[in-house]
């Protein structure tokens, strides 16, 4: 009996080591269940909550296109996810445009599972490259002048003065040339820049001056002189204005100093074109005052019909004087080519007289001047 109650220690161990893994299989298969019922209770709430998360963003993403703003799609939430304390909370990087960043406030605000999750800028990236370079700006306004600079040094000393000698010095007659091209220059140039003064004459036997030469008429008369009879009085002619202008006076006849008008006397000897009129014989001479704004000089070369060199010529004519037999002596005026008359004044009255003037040889160098031919002359100016 006491061989039939002996346990086996071999198999009492088996039994053992059985009974601890079966608890341990229990224990495993219950932990396993415990994580099936939480898996199939968790799925479920989770898809909810994406679906509410993907709601929750398409409404955020129509809100923002309202405002002109760039949205955010559901992937680049989800790819920011961060689990913290056993629950979803996000940081979503969000691009925004540059004039609306704000580095303190978050710009969006999500929830997931009831938690807010912030939609915030992420970390700055690289530097970009370096832009174009812009355009040159307008021209600014000149600044104000600077202040005087200092005073240079003083130069490096002059050459010595060397004597010259003869050979250098330039021939008498260079030098004269020299100098007379330097006076004509000048002269020229005063010529030019003259505004004041002139020179002034009178053209017998016409009403107006020479337009062409730019003679200014200064008034327009007749030609006067004392009569052809009388020993006294004057013995030059004066161009009166055609209207006198009186100062005191006394009416009548006191004196007896008159002066009188002066006719042509043309015969056979008459050199004028008579353009103007026809015959002569009988009228009364006409003349006008005379000025050259420009020209300072002026003379009456009797013999030529043309002026020197440099010299303007103001008109051509013919000289004229009194007869020789008559009483009183008279002067030689230079009367136009192509004489006017005073229309008032064709009576043969015989106050002073005008003849033609010959060239009589003997004392005047002949056979340059021939016997009794008409003497031209001219008016000169310069």
């Amino acid at each position: 009996m006491e061989n039939m109650e002996k346990v086996d220690p071999v198999h009492e161990k088996s039994a053992s080591h059985r009974g601890r893994f079966e608890r341990k299989f229990i224990v495993i298969e219950t932990v396993f269940v415990i994580f099936a019922v939480v898996v199939i209770v968790a799925c479920p709430l989770l898809g909810y909550q994406v679906l509410k998360l993907r709601a929750e963003v398409e409404i955020l993403q129509e809100e923002a296109a309202q405002h002109g703003k760039q949205t955010v799609s559901l992937d680049n939430l989800l790819s920011y996810f961060t689990p913290t304390d056993g629950v979803s909370a996000e940081r979503i990087k969000r691009d925004v445009p540059s004039d609306e960043i704000d580095t303190e406030e978050p710009k969006l605000h999500l929830t997931f599972s009831g938690l807010p999750i912030e939609l915030l800028r992420g970390l700055p990236g690289p530097a970009g490259r370096d832009g174009r370079d812009g355009r040159d700006g307008a021209t600014g306004v000149q600044g104000p002048p600077g202040p005087p600079g200092l005073m240079g040094p003083p130069g490096e000393a002059g050459a010595k003065e060397t004597e010259i000698s003869q050979s250098q010095l330039l021939p008498e007659e260079e030098k004269q040339a020299l100098i007379q091209d330097i006076e004509t220059h000048i002269y020229k140039h005063y010529k030019q820049n003259i505004t004041h003064g002139g020179a002034t004459y009178i053209r017998w036997g016409r009403k107006w001056c020479n337009n062409a030469t730019g003679a200014q008429t200064i008034y327009d008369g007749v030609a006067a002189s004392a009569h052809y009879t009388v020993h006294g009085g004057g013995g030059n002619y004066q161009c009166l204005p055609k209207i006198p202008q009186w100062g005191r006076y006394t009416d009548g006849e006191q004196s007896a100093n008159w002066i009188y008008g002066v006719e042509y006397e043309l015969h056979a000897n008459n050199p004028f074109l008579g353009n103007n009129i026809s015959p002569l014989q009988n009228q009364n001479a006409v003349c006008a005052a005379c000025r050259i704004e420009n020209r300072s000089s002026s003379m009456m070369v009797p013999g030529w019909l043309n002026c020197p060199a440099d010299w303007t010529t103001e008109y051509q004519g013919y000289l004229m004087s009194s007869h020789p037999t008559h009483a009183g002596r008279s002067t030689f005026v230079c009367v136009d080519e192509d004489p006017e008359a005073y229309t008032h004044g064709q009576a043969d009255e015989n106050g002073g007289l005008w003849y033609t003037v010959e060239s009589h040889c003997g004392s005047l160098p002949c056979p340059f001047y021939v016997q009794g031919r008409e003497l031209p002359c001219v008016v000169c100016t310069k």
